[in-house]
């Protein structure tokens, strides 16, 4: 009997020893084909189990190559790797290896507010189902602090939960030229996806960053579209893919100044029921220089801080650069501001305390826009009266 029970107790020891060579080897395994960052994190071995010990470093070569690839912090990205129970310590090992790589310092008050706005217009954009444009705010941020606006930006507009104090790598951009500046200039090139179902006839209309679709006869559901980029105010050619529907679809008016620089495609459906589209539309601006024109732009308003007054063809805008205030504008513009070379602005400033400068041209780098910058140093508002001609 003692003899049995000697050989039962042998046989356990056994099978614990060849569980623990197996689980040890395992994670060898993966320590071996995960050799991801040039040293292996300290594992607290004589406190901690070879399996959570495994957990642990795999966390920390996951941190690791995220903090080299200069994405956020989140271990979470990888939550197919680790059960409940072993989260805790994959979560320790990931933290451990991204900070190992790119030491996690915190944000000042100002950059929390600049991410913070920024969540604030791409969650509103997102909302609002138009294009994913941080460019479109130009203006209304610190400029210095503009990386922190964008990441909160596409934070907001992707719906993710806000994160401070992570590590600030390089921010996503937009499939096509973000305008900046030129945001009411439009961008060169551009695409506007579009689907909704369709029975008879819709038109869809696109002018800037405004999507518009205007039913002819029938009826329209389930319209959903996605804007990158904006069609600018000069002449550009759109072309129409459809994807997905029976009918017939066209361009049935090209962007010109004669319309307001608006497209317009239909959409037709001759069957008795409904259908699907799915539609791609682009564009490409034309490089062709337009023919002289003079014109002036009388101004006038009350400044306190810096302006700047953008013109494009025919359209006038006016930015408030430091958001400190700018009140009882008066614009008026006789004539075009044509997109060529050698047109030369000039500036006459009839009335203010402040400076007011040309300190763009209008060339083919800017899309042909002219931006005058008023500067007003004195503490409070001031008048301002001036002149643009060309």
């Amino acid at each position: 009997m003692k003899i049995k029970k000697l050989i039962s107790f042998l046989m356990i020891l056994g099978v614990v020893g060849f569980v623990s060579q197996t689980v040890s080897a395992q994670f060898d395994s993966i320590r071996r084909n995960t050799n991801r960052v040039d040293s292996f994190p300290q594992c607290d071995k004589a406190n901690l189990s070879p399996i959570k010990c495994g957990f642990y470093e795999e966390g920390y070569q996951d941190g690791a190559e995220d903090a080299k690839n200069n994405r956020d912090s989140d271990h979470r990205r990888y939550r197919s790797k680790f059960d409940n129970q072993y989260e805790s310590f994959y979560r320790s090992g990931y933290d451990e290896g991204y900070n190992s790589v790119r030491p996690t310092s915190r944000w000042t008050n100002q950059q929390r507010d600049a991410y913070d706005q920024g969540y604030g217009f791409g969650d509103n954009d997102r909302n609002r189902r138009i294009s994913r444009l941080p460019g479109r705010y130009e203006g209304r941020y610190d400029r210095a602090l503009e990386t922190y606006y964008q990441k909160g930006y596409f934070d907001g507009y992707d719906n993710k939960p806000k994160q401070y104090d992570t590590p600030m790598g390089n921010i996503p951009t937009t499939p096509f030229p973000n305008p900046g500046n030129n945001r009411n200039r439009g961008t060169a090139t551009g695409t506007l996806t579009w689907n909704g179902r369709v029975d008879n006839r819709v038109n869809i209309v696109l002018q800037g960053e405004e999507v518009k679709t205007n039913i002819v006869a029938g009826r329209l559901s389930g319209v959903y579209h996605n804007l990158q980029g904006v069609l600018p105010r000069r002449n550009a050619t759109l072309s129409v893919i459809k994807l997905d529907g029976r009918g017939t679809v066209r361009v049935i008016q090209q962007p010109t100044r004669d319309n307001n620089y608006t497209a317009m495609i239909e959409v037709y459906d001759a069957e008795k029921s409904d259908d699907n589209y799915n539609l791609q539309i682009r564009w490409q601006s034309s490089n062709v220089q337009e023919t002289y024109s003079s014109g002036k732009v009388n101004w006038s308003g009350r400044v306190d801080a810096t302006v700047d007054i953008k013109i494009s063809g025919d359209y006038v805008e006016s930015v408030d650069q430091t958001g400190s205030g700018l009140t009882v504008i008066r614009e008026n513009l006789e004539g075009y501001l044509a997109a060529r070379n050698g047109t030369f602005v000039r500036v006459n400033k009839k009335n203010g305390r402040g400076t007011v400068t040309i300190i763009e041209q209008p060339n083919s780098q800017n899309d042909y826009t002219a931006v005058v910058r008023i500067f007003d140093p004195q503490g409070g508002d001031g008048e301002y009266d001036i002149e643009i001609t060309w």
